[in-house]
């Protein structure tokens, strides 16, 4: 049959097994796509391979960057240390323990075969398991280092499957040139990744500049961004594509949280877009693997006179071995936390490390490493179908055990709890007042776009302020709340910033100056406040770099506009240096890390005050008004997250979605008067109504993601 015209039969029974699996919501959907694919296998004659590299870059690499955009960057930081763990060296632990144990019980295999179908299943998949963890609750924590290790153990386990395949065509592997590669090929993998993706970027930003404002051509690029990134890694640079993909996609994420220019047109459509393509992408996954297991059945028990039975045994102890290392991994891992620190970390619990291994599902990632060998080696690969047919038999088992036991685990797992926040903030906000609109163009019937924006976007923020509660002086406590109405404010003025530069480019310019010289007697008090807590002996040599590290490149770049992907590389290099030195002096995190919240408060407050001191001392004028009100809402913003908890980001998205509608709708009711009053054409009213409308359906899938 051909390939064109089994394109969209596969789509069709993606779309089948979707809407029979929502009235059926007790059944997997990648249950019924496999079980299609069994179906449409009869229907074709011969087998259905790819080759590997096309494999990976048609199926893979969209699949990693989609999953590393959409991932919660919060969390993703929080979490970092069991998420590291369960991605790397649990991954490694389960490809070469696991392998050794497979091999074990079935001799038939190699050993380098056992490691390598081992690799194959040792990533998660959350989208195999989505449709079992939407029918109920697990613990917040557990499901965001879910999350976290799919990311990014999708990438070591295919480094490890890669080493272990080519090492059973091979037949031999030498261990230090091995380890050397993967040094080579992770790390020129993420530099590729980074250096990609801040160039893509850079030219995405640079045509948007020159008025090349279509969203349909940004989707298509951001679509077209992990082929090309995961193609360049592979075939130019010879270094992992995986890592870096995953690495494009996180910074992806954060640069998309940073862009206060981003279109809310761009957000919607990249956002349903993306969502479809995943979708498209892993059921056409578990079909491929349908389709397979009839000729694997074929040719690894029937040709080779294995009993069915054993062969479906073989596939049930597999997947018993890599349960049991994560169950093993999941609950030792507790313990030693629980032991290194009693009073930040819960008691380990078998119930809480049951659900972590049972909701370890295998999935689109481990079918696709599987059926990817044929392309390299066909039939010449020892034991291929029976490798196929394992795998298979075990992710339909862990889909199967995890539909029936994750329900009845978390029921008796009962309700979690969360954490109380406590944030501080000082200072009352500083007066802002919104001038009149449009007094130079009195004269004009209609205002110009730019003038019609800033209306309406003041609006959106004296919405804003009005929920803001009164407090006095170093009274306040700050709530996730109000910290969203600190980030949308500030978001609001740095765009009302640039549209002003666009009618009035002097006055813009001297509202720059004056932020810099606000910037610069914020950042000297952050300064003198790190000396004073250094000479008072309360940080670390480490912690005292560190903060006065940051400080001075603050100030040195001050007035500068450098690119999202410049200031998290030097944030990551500060970040690198102050590990190090931690490192060398043995100096103790946890310490460590109380020192920082300290210090950062300090800082806040001494930036917030040090301004308002200068405002007191000083007859200030409109522009020092608003210059001095930028300043100081990024300071609350940053004072409000030092000490956020689960709990507070938690309210935090969900205040998110709430207060973006609330300004949302004035932003409406200003574009509606401007209209009435005559001051805008019926053309321009309709195009700022569209964004909005846009831009309230981003604000509401925004909360789902």
């Amino acid at each position: 049959m051909e390939l064109l015209l089994l394109f969209p039969i596969i789509v069709s029974l993606i779309v089948a097994s979707s809407l029979v699996a929502h009235f059926f919501p007790l059944v997997p959907v990648s249950l019924l796509q496999i079980l299609c694919g069994v179906g449409l296998s009869f229907f074709i004659h011969g087998s259905f391979g790819l080759d590997s590299e096309w494999f990976l870059l048609l199926f893979i690499a969209p699949m990693l960057f989609n999953d590393a955009w959409r991932f919660p960057k919060r969390e993703l930081w929080q979490l970092k240390a069991p998420i590291i763990a369960n991605a790397i060296v649990l991954v490694f632990l389960t490809a070469l323990g696991g392998g050794w144990i497979i091999h074990l019980l079935i001799p038939v295999l190699p050993l380098s075969v056992s490691i390598a179908l081992a690799a194959a299943l040792s990533p998660t998949d959350p989208v195999a398991a989505g449709t079992i963890l939407s029918r109920i609750k697990i613990p917040d924590n557990l499901l965001h280092v879910l999350m976290g290790e799919s990311l990014l153990n999708d990438a070591s386990g295919l480094v490890a499957f890669k080493y272990a395949v080519s090492a059973t065509m091979l037949g031999s592997f030498i261990w230090h040139d091995a380890l050397f590669n993967f040094i080579y090929i992770s790390v020129v993998g993420a530099l590729t990744g980074f250096f990609l993706i801040s160039f893509l970027d850079w030219g995405t930003e640079f045509i948007r500049k020159h008025g090349a404002n279509d969203e349909i051509l940004q989707v298509i690029i951001s679509i077209l961004t992990p082929f090309l990134i995961f193609f360049i890694a592979e075939e130019v640079e010879h270094s992992s594509g995986v890592i870096a993909v995953v690495v494009a996609g996180i910074l992806t994420k954060l640069r998309n949280n940073a862009d206060y220019n981003s279109s809310f047109e761009f957000d919607v459509l990249s956002e349903s877009i993306w969502r479809a393509l995943a979708f498209v992408l892993n059921g056409t996954i578990f079909i491929m693997l349908g389709m397979q297991l009839p000729l694997a059945y074929k040719n690894a028990i029937i040709s080779s006179h294995l009993n069915l039975f054993r062969g479906i045994i073989y596939g049930v102890l597999v997947w018993f071995v890599v349960f049991l290392i994560r169950a093993i991994w999941t609950y030792a891992n507790e313990y030693l936390s629980f032991k290194k620190n009693p009073n930040n970390s819960s008691a380990p619990s078998l119930m809480g490390s049951a659900i972590m291994a049972f909701s370890g599902v295998r999935g689109a990632i481990a079918l696709a490493a599987v059926l990817s060998i044929q392309s390299v080696s066909g039939d010449a690969f020892p034991h291929y179908y029976l490798l196929v047919f394992i795998a298979g038999v075990a992710v339909i088992l862990s889909l199967v055990v995890a539909s029936v036991m994750l329900p009845i685990l978390t029921k008796r797992a009962g309700a979690v709890s969360s954490l109380p926040v406590d944030v501080q903030l000082i200072d009352q906000e500083s007066e802002f007042n919104i001038n009149e609109i449009g007094q130079r163009e009195k004269k004009h019937k209609f205002i110009s776009e730019e003038s019609a924006r800033i209306f309406q976007l003041r609006s959106g923020v004296q919405a804003l302020k009005l929920q803001l509660h009164d407090a006095e002086f170093g009274n306040q406590v700050v709530n996730a709340k109000q910290a969203v109405i600190y980030d949308l404010v500030f978001d609001r003025q740095q765009k009302i910033n640039d549209l002003q530069l666009k009618i009035d480019q002097q006055s813009a310019k001297k509202l720059a100056t004056k932020e810099r010289d606000f910037r610069v007697i914020a950042l000297t008090a952050e300064v003198k406040t790190i000396e004073k807590y250094r000479g008072q002996r309360k940080l670390s040599t480490p912690v005292y770099h560190a903060n006065m590290r940051g400080v001075k490149w603050s100030l040195r770049d001050v007035g500068r506009k450098r690119s999202f992907s410049f200031q998290w590389f030097l944030r990551l290099i500060r970040r690198t240096l102050q590990v190090a030195e931690m490192k060398i002096s043995r100096t103790d995190s946890v310490q460590a890390k109380k020192e920082n919240a300290m210090i950062h408060r300090a800082r806040a407050k001494a930036g917030i005050k040090a301004l308002t001191d200068y405002l007191e001392t000083k007859k200030i004028d409109k522009y020092d008004q608003q210059a001095a009100f930028n300043t100081i809402i990024n300071y609350r913003s940053w004072l409000a997250k030092i000490k956020a908890s689960r709990t507070f980001n938690k309210n935090y998205d969900a205040s998110m979605m709430e207060l973006s509608l609330s300004a949302l709708k004035a932003e409406r009711d200003a574009v509606q008067q401007l209209f009435e009053a005559n001051r805008i054409s019926r053309l321009l009213g309709i195009k700022l109504l569209q964004e909005i409308n846009f831009a309230e359906t981003s604000a509401l899938s925004a909360d789902g993601s």
